[in-house]
């Protein structure tokens, strides 16, 4: 096998390594979410609301729907934050744009 040969089946390699890891990231973005354990006040949530939570978020039908769910949610846990004395993480991120990115929402 010459050099040139070597190098073209070497970056072959790479280019599937490459997209095959690509390809795994995608299936699994947001596995985490599933559970609905590793939400932003997810204890101040009931399992009912953790769960629809999970299930509802990936399946919005467009960023401005996205946005304004989530102009409703964190407020509400705010508020259920301050009434039982717990402090939340600050809001980091913005899972729409997230998932708009990764053509998840439109």
């Amino acid at each position: 096998m010459s050099k040139t040969d070597f190098r073209v089946n070497m970056k072959k390699k790479l280019f599937a390594t490459l997209l095959l890891l690509f390809a795994i990231g995608q299936a699994g973005a947001f596995p985490w979410y599933a559970s609905g354990d590793n939400i932003r006040g997810a204890n101040l949530m009931t399992p009912e609301e953790r769960k629809a939570y999970a299930s509802k978020l990936p399946n919005m039908g467009s960023l401005d729907e996205c946005r304004a769910y989530m102009a409703q949610h964190n407020p509400e846990l705010d508020k259920r934050a301050k009434e039982r004395g717990v402090t939340l993480p600050p809001l980091s991120g913005d899972p729409c744009a997230v998932m708009s990115t990764m053509g998840r929402i439109k």
